[in-house]
C-alpha cells in the first residue's frame, strides 16, 4: 500500500514540472526583455558633428544625422560636437521615453550657440531647460525695455571633477586607438563638466600629437573655471613653438 501511495505521488509530481517545463514564456514570474529605443540626431542645417553617448563616440566621421539603436530605457549622457562652421558642443541628459526619439541638433550663427532639442518626456533636465529658457527670454524682454537695466545673472555653484573622475576620463581617452579621437572626446569632456587648469592639464598628457595638445589646449580654455592660471597648461607641450602658440591665443581671449 505504501509502495502504491510513493508511485502515485511520483506520478504526481512529475506531471507537474512537466506542465511547468510547457508553460507559456512570460509567467510564472519570467522577467521580460528590457525595451530597446533609437535615437536618431539631425542637423537642422545640413551641420556635420559627433555623438558621444555616456563617453563612447558613436560616429568618427561627423556626419549631419547619426541613427543610434538598441538604447535602454535610463538616463544617458550626450555630447554633440560640431566641428563647423564653428568648433561647438552641447550636452543633452537623455532618457528615451519613446520607441523612436528624434534629437534636434541647432546651430544658431546669431548667438554663436550649439542647442539640442528633443520631444517632451525623453529629457531628463526637460524642466530645468525650460526653466533656464523661460527665464533667458525674461532677461531679453527686460533688456529691450529703455531706461531698464537687466538684473546681473545669479552665480552658479561649480563642482569640478574628483581626482577619481579625471583619472577615469583618462583611462577612456587612452582606450582610444586613433589621436583624432582622443582629441575629439577630449574636447567633448571638457565642454561637459566644468575643469581646473591643472586637469585639463592632465588630459592634455593623454594626447599624443603635439598638434592636438595644442588644438585641445586652445579649445579647453573656454571651459576652464581658473583662467587666471590656464598659462599653466602649456608646461605638457614639448616644444616652445607650441606653448607660443597656445599662450598668444589665450592673449586673444582676454
Amino acid at each position: 500500500m505504501k509502495k502504491t501511495l510513493f508511485l502515485a505521488l511520483l506520478i504526481s509530481i512529475s506531471s507537474i514540472q512537466l506542465s511547468i517545463s510547457h508553460a507559456q514564456p512570460g509567467r510564472l514570474g519570467s522577467v521580460p526583455p528590457p525595451q530597446r529605443h533609437t535615437v536618431s540626431f539631425e542637423s537642422q542645417h545640413g551641420e556635420a558633428f559627433s555623438v558621444f553617448i555616456d563617453g563612447n563616440l558613436i560616429n568618427r566621421m561627423p556626419q549631419s544625422r547619426v541613427m543610434v539603436n538598441d538604447i535602454s530605457k535610463q538616463t544617458h549622457q550626450v555630447v554633440v560636437v560640431l566641428k563647423r562652421p564653428a568648433e561647438k558642443a552641447a550636452v543633452l541628459s537623455l532618457r528615451p521615453g519613446e520607441p523612436n526619439v528624434t534629437v534636434n541638433v541647432n546651430y544658431d550663427m546669431r548667438l554663436e550657440q550649439l542647442y539640442l532639442f528633443t520631444a517632451g518626456h525623453n529629457r531628463g533636465d526637460l524642466n530645468e531647460i525650460e526653466d533656464f529658457h523661460h527665464k533667458t527670454d525674461a532677461r531679453r524682454q527686460i533688456a529691450h525695455q529703455p531706461g531698464i537695466v537687466p538684473p546681473p545673472p545669479m552665480p552658479q555653484q561649480v563642482t569640478l571633477p574628483t581626482d577619481e573622475d579625471v583619472q577615469s576620463m583618462i583611462d577612456r581617452l587612452n582606450a582610444m586607438s586613433f589621436d583624432s579621437d582622443r582629441l575629439a572626446l577630449g574636447k567633448a569632456m571638457v565642454a561637459a563638466t566644468p575643469m581646473s587648469s591643472s586637469q585639463i592639464s592632465r588630459l592634455a598628457k593623454a594626447i599624443d600629437f603635439s598638434n592636438s595638445q595644442v588644438d585641445f589646449l586652445k579649445y579647453a580654455y573656454a571651459y576652464c573655471v581658473d583662467k587666471e592660471n590656464y598659462y599653466r597648461t602649456v608646461d605638457v607641450l614639448t616644444f616652445s613653438s607650441d606653448k607660443k602658440k597656445v599662450l598668444d591665443y589665450i592673449a586673444t581671449q582676454q
